[in-house]
């Protein structure tokens, strides 16, 4: 009998264990964000940047070759999905097909709150506007000759997932009872630019700058940010980088407009959410 108390004693210890499987310090990936509007220095969805744009953000250097990137999410009308904290994210890689990828991002308020995860593919604090958001991500690679990112196959997609087991394990109860009533966001188009800090402090990190819009420009929305990533060891660095590219945005002095989530303002203005 007190052996079986013992090996029920260290069960429950194991248990209790996987419930805070995730430490602070998995978090090595830090992402900063900084928003920003553009004025009339570009012109809506620009494929390209203009001398205006070079004028009024001098503080940067920005390769002239482009990235552009197809994005649209799936989820049900009541967002079944994001009611467990899980998003699906479907990116056709443009300019590299190759890259295209389907993301699944869980979501918690601190890193207790995952639980027990393994084996993803990165665990990132992304900070934006002083405010602080955890994910650990899964990517899975596709190709778009299988998935038309603007015409989504929801079917399609979970086959591909269902092929990773870690990720199955996670997306596929609420897929299967939902299955029926999956549906795609309207598509967004993103248009990036990587570059460098002019001051040689920080002249190593990469910035990239996005613009964010509607693929069939409606709504005519325009998201645009400057960000960039490191490691965790080099949080005091990147600090110091964020409140320097920070001023240096709020000297600019052309706020934006659509601040916050893409994610979130991807599926307000999508028809057939709740």
């Amino acid at each position: 009998m007190r052996n079986n108390l013992f090996l029920i004693g260290a069960i429950n210890l194991c248990l209790s264990a996987s419930a805070y499987a995730l430490s602070p310090d998995a978090f090595t990936q830090l992402e900063y964000h900084v928003n920003t509007g553009v004025g009339k220095t570009l012109p809506y969805a620009a494929d390209k940047q203009t001398d205006a744009f070079k004028k009024a953000f001098s503080f940067i250097n920005l390769d002239d070759d482009i990235s552009v990137k197809l994005v649209t999410y799936i989820d049900t009308a009541d967002r079944a999905f994001k009611a467990d904290n899980i998003q699906i994210r479907v990116r056709e890689h443009v300019t590299k097909p190759r890259k295209s990828k389907i993301t699944v991002k869980l979501r918690a308020a601190n890193p207790e709150g995952f639980g027990e995860v393994s084996d993803y593919k990165k665990a990132e604090i992304d900070f934006t506007n002083d405010k602080s958001a955890y994910s650990v991500s899964y990517d899975v690679p596709y190709s778009p000759a299988d998935i038309d990112v603007k015409r989504v196959d929801i079917e399609s997609v979970f086959n591909i997932l269902k092929k990773d087991d870690t990720v199955w394990e996670i997306v596929g109860p609420i897929y299967e009872n939902n299955k029926d009533k999956l549906q795609q966001t309207l598509v967004m188009r993103t248009h990036g630019w990587e570059g460098s800090l002019k001051d040689p402090r920080y002249e190593n990190l990469e910035i990239d700058f996005q613009l964010w819009t509607p693929y069939y420009r409606k709504p005519r929305v325009t998201f645009t940010e400057f960000s960039f990533k490191g490691h965790a060891s080099d949080k005091s660095y990147l600090e110091e980088a964020y409140n320097f590219l920070n001023e240096e945005v709020n000297k600019v002095n052309m706020p934006s407009e659509n601040n916050g989530s893409k994610t979130s303002a991807t599926f307000k203005m999508s028809k057939g959410f709740n």
